[in-house]
């Protein structure tokens, strides 16, 4: 017999596509033309980085995202902010409230030397893309670490301002230089 308490079932990640960088790369995109990725099918999107290193020292990791109606990737209007504790004690942020771009992992300092790797991995999740009337946001946490040494803690969230706009993709980046390696997996959240 029941007690009338209601069961509660995990989301499952869906796997829908990955790209795995190995030499120098200006981005990395999930668009609806990847089949299953910001299509309606999942209110929520998951994005696995691993293995993230950029090809200069000091790098921030930026999402941009894509308009439904023209298939361009919008400039303006996002909205973030990024903060991380570092293994010293020291915080480091940023925040906007009117940007070309979300920063995401790399706080307010950037990661990496560009010469070597560092534990930098970061999940981000992207909610209400494809959502009339709402508009999309993303948040996530991570790890990012320096040629000092230190590693940093660092969560961030973002979004984008007008509701008018309907996105159907996402575009990372650094916020100057490449990405000189990483994998990158998408997972739809099915409910």
């Amino acid at each position: 017999g029941g007690t009338g308490a209601t069961s509660f079932s995990p989301a499952s990640f869906i796997k829908l596509a990955e790209t795995n960088v190995t030499s120098n790369t200006a981005s990395v995109e999930f668009t609806d033309a990847t089949t299953g990725v910001f299509d309606g099918t999942y209110r929520t999107h998951a994005v696995l980085i691993r293995r993230l290193e950029p090809s200069d020292a000091d790098k921030r990791l930026t999402l941009v995202m894509r308009d439904a109606s023209d298939g361009n990737y919008e400039t303006a209007d996002y909205a973030y902010a990024t903060q991380a504790l570092d293994s010293s004690g020291t915080g480091r942020a940023d925040s906007s409230t009117s940007a070309s771009a979300i920063y995401t992992l790399g706080a307010g300092d950037g990661m990496g030397d560009g010469s070597s790797p560092y534990g930098t991995s970061c999940i981000i999740y992207c909610n209400d893309f494809l959502d009339s009337g709402m508009p999309p946001s993303i948040f996530g946490n991570g790890v990012y670490s320096k040629e000092s040494g230190y590693a940093a803690c660092n969560y961030f969230g973002g979004t984008y301002r007008d509701t008018s706009i309907q996105m159907d993709g996402v575009k990372f980046a650094f916020n100057s230089g490449n990405i000189e390696q990483g994998n990158f997996v998408i997972y739809g959240v099915k409910e």
